[in-house]
């Protein structure tokens, strides 16, 4: 399923996570295409609620929600290297302030914020 490539991702590019500001996706031409639940955190608790957005070039935007927190989105343009991380990319808000402040490469492996966490 694509949200294992997503939220477990293999690491056949190397990137180290990208601290900074980032803008969600601009998603006013997307469609939403489906919503499922995963396991974010890899506890077997199906607690992250994902949408999947498509527009007409191909592309797809993913948002990653637990309760009514969102903490990531996806970017994946179609027919690009999914090496860019300006054209393919995951956002993180890691510390739920509301900023997301992390970006990761589509194969990195990224998870539900530890400030989420029921523990």
């Amino acid at each position: 399923m694509l949200l294992a490539f997503c939220l477990v991702a293999s690491p056949q590019f190397v990137f180290a996570v990208v601290k900074g500001v980032f803008q969600a996706p601009a998603i006013d031409t997307y469609i939403l295409h489906g919503e499922s639940d995963g396991d974010g955190d890899g506890d077997g608790v199906k607690e992250t609620h994902i949408r999947r957005y498509l527009n007409k070039a191909g592309d797809s935007v993913f948002s990653m929600a637990s309760g009514e927190k969102l903490w990531a989105w996806s970017l994946n343009t179609s027919g690009s290297d999914d090496s860019d991380l300006d054209k393919n990319y995951v956002i993180r808000d890691s510390n739920c302030d509301g900023v997301f402040d992390e970006k990761y490469g589509l194969r990195e492996e990224f998870h539900v914020p530890g400030c989420l966490n029921k523990n």
